[in-house]
């Protein structure tokens, strides 16, 4: 509760400083960027490149936003970084860190954004939270198109969904884990709301399974034979498996458990956001679950006869988790992220040095 309440102040705060102000320190917040070592800023670009895929101009359209349904073609908000305000139509986390890095820019400046779970495709570059990543799915959607004529055909990649940070409140609470891998018990353990099908089908699966311990945490109405209180995160830190699964996009719990001393258990993602998902190794930094949920049993019986491969797993998500975690570097990627967004949608330049580091 108190790291909410921290996080909404410093929401506030920057709404009553005036925008003038960060305007006003704008190229000399890029400059700082330049006074990192080059190992950080060689990481940067990467990180920049991944989330910003685009490299030629574009233009921002002003569209009617369009309804959505997971996997579809969607057009995206549109508007002008002045009217970015805590109103009823955005809720204040997607307002608060949005902010956070637009107040940086000119008000007169446009831009198209969809704030929400955004586990479909979009008609032109747009700033969001996540974005579709499985490789199945482009394929599917590529062979669909090419058979239906007279629909307008899903792109065939994610590049018009330009990640920042969003939700970090939520996303990207790292916690502390104080209990060493091997004192923990030999169970998989998850809490969470399962409205969805895949996720009531491993609760369907896997409920009564002697090295589970598993429960539903939403509406009791929809699962209620599964249904369990909700606990604290540092409960969940007592068992040697967590698992990961995703819901409408990205999983909520994926950062923090990659940071704990206990083991991912988790499908590969379908997902990303800012976290970039899509990096993360199969049984490098977490343990791969089928799709089917089928090779669980193996997975578990693996892992607690061989504690030593499971460390290793939790040391590589461990450092994974590290690079999230310095705040000039953060800052840095966020407004390069929308550096280069304005540059190719011709509204601002940039710096010889920006030019270097982003290839533009």
């Amino acid at each position: 509760m108190g790291g909410k309440l921290l996080y909404n102040l410093k929401g506030i705060g920057r709404m009553i400083m005036p925008r003038a102000l960060t305007q006003a320190r704008l190229e000399s917040t890029i400059a700082r960027i330049f006074t990192l070592p080059d190992t950080a800023l060689e990481a940067i670009a990467k990180r920049v490149a991944h989330y910003h895929k685009i490299s030629e101009a574009f233009s921002v359209q002003p569209l009617p936003h369009s309804s959505h349904t997971r996997l579809s073609l969607t057009q995206p908000h549109y508007g002008k970084l002045g009217d970015n305000k805590l109103t009823k139509e955005h809720s204040s986390v997607y307002f608060y860190d949005s902010y956070e890095w637009t107040r940086y820019f000119p008000d007169s400046y446009e831009w198209n954004y969809e704030f929400s779970d955004v586990n479909y495709y979009l008609t032109t570059p747009a700033i969001t939270k996540t974005r579709p990543i499985d490789s199945r799915v482009e394929v599917a959607l590529e062979s669909k198109a090419s058979l239906d004529t007279d629909t307008c055909a899903p792109p065939q990649t994610n590049h018009t969904s330009i990640l920042l940070q969003l939700e970090k409140h939520r996303h990207f609470s790292f916690i502390h884990d104080p209990i060493p891998y091997e004192k923990k018990r030999d169970l998989l353990f998850f809490r969470g709301a399962c409205p969805q099908e895949h996720r009531s089908r491993f609760l369907h699966q896997y409920f009564s399974h002697p090295l589970c311990d598993l429960g539903h945490t939403g509406g009791a109405d929809e699962h209620p034979t599964y249904t369990k209180p909700k606990i604290p995160k540092k409960a969940h830190l007592h068992y040697k498996f967590l698992l990961s699964l995703e819901g409408n996009d990205v999983a909520s719990n994926l950062k923090w458990i990659l940071g704990s001393n206990s083991l991912c258990i988790m499908p590969k993602p379908r997902y990303e956001s800012w976290f970039m998902e899509e990096k993360l190794e199969a049984n490098v930094h977490y343990a791969l679950l089928n799709d089917d949920y089928g090779n669980l049993d193996s997975l578990l019986e693996f892992f607690i006869a061989h504690p030593k491969d499971a460390q290793e797993i939790i040391h590589n998500a461990n450092t994974y988790c590290q690079a999230f975690q310095n705040p000039r570097i953060e800052e840095a990627c966020n407004l390069l992220v929308l550096r280069k967004y304005f540059y190719l949608s011709d509204q601002g330049d940039l710096s010889p040095n920006e030019r270097a580091l982003l290839g533009c």
